[in-house]
């Protein structure tokens, strides 16, 4: 019993992390797409 408890806090972690990492890259991609608007409006 101890140990699935200490699997579903592990996948709970894994999950807040993936998370987090999807929230990153979601955002980063933003960002570049708003530089390279700029960038065009600058450049274009």
């Amino acid at each position: 019993m101890g140990k699935a408890k200490k699997k579903t806090a592990i996948s709970k972690k894994e999950e807040q992390q993936a998370q987090k990492v999807v929230k990153i890259v979601f955002v980063s991609l933003i960002i570049l797409a708003l530089v390279m608007l700029v960038a065009f409006s600058f450049f274009g």
